[in-house]
């Protein structure tokens, strides 16, 4: 077995490997006076590569492979949590309509239905009684399908997969993308909101998987703000820099069914950084020649 490799027991099932990949994720640096980069322009291509070379740096790091143990890892703990969802018009989703009226919905539903009591005794709901949310509305804002792609219209337009470790949203982003879109809730606040990632493969996946990394392990030092200007406005995500105490993790071979829910924001955690869990896309070098990834992230407010 490679050294990479790790036996794992799923209850009384026989073991499986569990494949830990040594892999070169793209981090960033403070920027330092200097660089005068820590504000980019989707309408400025330069200045955008020169922000990626100054900024990006590889460190080797061991994504854990939790295939096996998924129950360990909850989204109130960890941030992070894989659930077993079918929805079978998935392979309808590049139809507008149906994104609308039952894709979208169903993983709503989805994020709704993980806040049903933990203590509950009945068995019905045990994929989601580890890790709830506890919202009764949501509303989803974006719905993007990822694929690798070398054509420049569609790396502008965030069609391929991230690999760079990153948040979608800085505390100051997600504050500002709720004024945005829905102000009056912005402006009460007061009840608790969560922006919530529900990211589901379209085919299982083998190259360019998504690791996220276990919250309990980011540090406030390792987080780099990073504000975007566009023709509407503009947003501001999260970057990351190298701390080898953080715990990056996966799932090999994850199919469409077992769609990966994570948090990119919490107002009630503003404290610890705002829950932006860190993610992004990474080389396996067993799969660099297969097929590309095709993803499904559907992002949503969820009001508690």
């Amino acid at each position: 077995m490679p050294k990479h490799q790790k036996s794992l027991t799923v209850g009384k099932a026989a073991k499986i490997p569990a494949k830990h990949v040594e892999a070169d994720l793209m981090f960033w640096r403070h920027p330092t006076v200097d660089d005068d980069v820590n504000c980019q322009s989707k309408n400025n291509t330069e200045s955008i590569t020169n922000e990626q070379q100054t900024l990006n740096g590889a460190h080797r790091v061991t994504v854990q492979d939790i295939r096996g143990q998924e129950s360990a890892f909850t989204l109130d703990r960890n941030g992070f949590t894989y659930v077993n969802h079918e929805i079978a018009e998935l392979n309808q989703v590049y139809s507008p309509q149906c994104m609308k009226e039952i894709i979208i919905p169903k993983t709503e539903q989805l994020v709704r239905d993980m806040s049903v009591d933990p203590q509950s005794t009945s068995t019905n709901n045990s994929e989601l009684n580890r890790s709830r949310t506890g919202a009764s509305r949501t509303i989803t804002f974006v719905d993007r399908v990822r694929c690798f792609a070398t054509d420049t219209a569609q790396l502008a337009n965030n069609r391929s997969p991230a690999h760079s470790v990153h948040s979608d949203f800085s505390i100051a982003g997600a504050l500002h993308q709720l004024s945005t879109r829905m102000p009056e809730e912005c402006r009460l606040l007061t009840s608790r909101v969560l922006i919530i990632n529900v990211w589901r493969p379209l085919k299982t996946i083998q190259r360019d998987p998504l690791a996220v990394c276990d919250w309990r392990t980011v540090e406030m030092k390792d987080r780099i703000t990073s504000r975007i200007a566009l023709p509407s406005g503009w947003t501001e995500l999260g970057r990351y820099a190298f701390n080898p105490r953080q715990n990056w993790c996966y799932l090999s071979g994850q199919r469409p069914n077992e769609p990966l829910v994570f948090t990119q924001f919490d107002s009630h955690r503003i404290d610890e950084g705002g829950f932006t869990v860190p993610h992004t896309a990474f080389v396996d070098p067993l799969y660099t020649g297969f097929p590309a990834r095709e993803s499904l992230e559907i992002k949503m407010f969820a009001f508690v």
